[in-house]
């Protein structure tokens, strides 16, 4: 089969869990024997190989380059409202999208993050014939910022700017064959507003390489509980909750250690909400080294996360996880319900407190492998290929 792929980032450039699993799910495709293209955005273009998967980089066609922090957090309102616009309906990689189309002559198109491109990428694919999959991974067909959050709440509501630069977008979502959410959570959140209406669909989570074979070590009651966050560093990820919530705690019985690449002037904030020689900021760690650190995994986010990746990572490393109740995240933990949380610092902290002071309540954090071997890369394409087979056949 050959696949073309679409995502707005890939390798070598990645910033956040959905790089991660369409690298993954691209890679397996090709180790299952097939041919796969993916087309992504770059500030020049490009052509490489990795892992087999051939990627086609082309510049993004856009007034600046938006995934630089810096540099677009010193943009203007007026500059980012323009991108916005632009890419609405971006119709600057007509030429090279129905060339390169046309002389791989893909099975199947595979939309994943389109920030960048725009959804003229279905029109495209449509008009050429060719059935196209779409995977919901962000927010980004309803909010510019792919996020639906804003001042520290979650939408609940499409506000009028959201939907003037959206109606396009739900326009062109009939034109696809198949769509498949990371959750169920994000799928309904989408059906519910308009967006894929009569489009057949289904929930396939993200799948991962392997499972740790570690053994989840008992605690004693006399021993220190290591709590752990790892991802990106910022408040809708709850980390300012995690550091409020740890405030409120005596300084006996436990440590918390922060993985994650932040800038000096963050982290200046964040130790001004709570600095304790019993908080380590590692910075960059891989996870691998983090999860043999830690005790339990908090992931309370405080927005709608689509999925919660370090969830399930944590889970393949015999972790327990206390997670939020928000968006996705919830999906993943349902074998647990007790180590799901509203996240508020009252809330946190409750649960945090019984941990220290009851470690062996760890051990009754649930690893079903069943449950667990839905999120393997392999049974994750199986289900993939299950879709595009019923659309080629068609």
């Amino acid at each position: 089969m050959k696949i073309v792929v679409f995502n707005t980032l890939y390798y070598p450039y990645q910033i956040g869990g959905a790089e991660k699993s369409v690298k993954t799910l691209s890679e397996e495709f090709f180790n299952l024997g097939n041919e796969v293209l993916v087309i992504t955005l770059g500030e020049k273009d490009n052509f490489l190989s990795f892992n087999g998967v051939q990627i086609q980089v082309y510049k993004l066609e856009n007034n600046y380059w938006p995934y630089n922090k810096k540099e677009s957090k010193d943009k203007k309102i007026i500059e980012k409202l323009q991108w916005h616009i632009k890419d609405i309906s971006n119709k600057k990689y007509n030429n090279n999208l129905i060339n390169i189309l046309n002389s791989f002559k893909p099975d199947i198109i595979f939309t994943n993050n389109l920030s960048g491109f725009s959804t003229h990428v279905w029109n495209i694919a449509k008009n050429l014939n060719i059935k196209i999959v779409h995977t919901l991974r962000d927010y980004y067909l309803q909010c510019p910022k792919t996020t639906k959050f804003k001042n520290g709440k979650n939408c609940t509501n499409i506000c009028l700017d959201c939907k003037l630069l959206s109606r396009i977008k739900k326009k062109n979502s009939h034109n696809i064959s198949f769509l498949i959410g990371i959750s169920n959570y994000i799928l309904e959140d989408h059906k519910s507003k308009g967006f894929f209406s009569e489009i057949p669909h289904k929930v396939i989570y993200n799948g991962f390489k392997t499972i740790s074979n570690n053994v989840n070590d008992k605690k004693r009651a006399s021993e220190n509980i290591t709590f752990g966050f790892i991802g990106q560093l910022n408040q809708t990820k709850g980390i300012e909750l995690i550091l409020k919530s740890f405030s409120l705690l005596k300084k006996t019985n436990w440590k918390l250690l922060i993985a994650g690449s932040v800038n000096d002037h963050y982290i200046s904030e964040l130790r001004a909400i709570h600095d304790s020689e019993n908080i380590t900021f590692l910075g960059y760690t891989e996870s691998s080294i983090f999860f043999e650190a830690i005790d339990v995994l908090i992931a309370p986010s405080i927005w709608n996360e689509p999925f919660g990746r370090v969830v399930v990572e944590s889970i393949f490393n015999r972790k327990p996880v206390i997670g939020s109740s928000k968006g996705g995240i919830p999906e993943l933990l349902s074998n647990n319900p007790s180590f799901i949380i509203e996240p508020t610092v009252d809330n946190l902290v409750k649960l945090i407190k019984k941990i220290i002071n009851n470690p062996e309540f760890l051990n009754k954090f649930i690893f079903d492998e069943t449950f667990n071997n839905k999120f393997l890369i392999s049974e994750v394409a199986k289900e993939y290929f299950s879709v595009f087979r019923s659309l080629i056949s068609k």
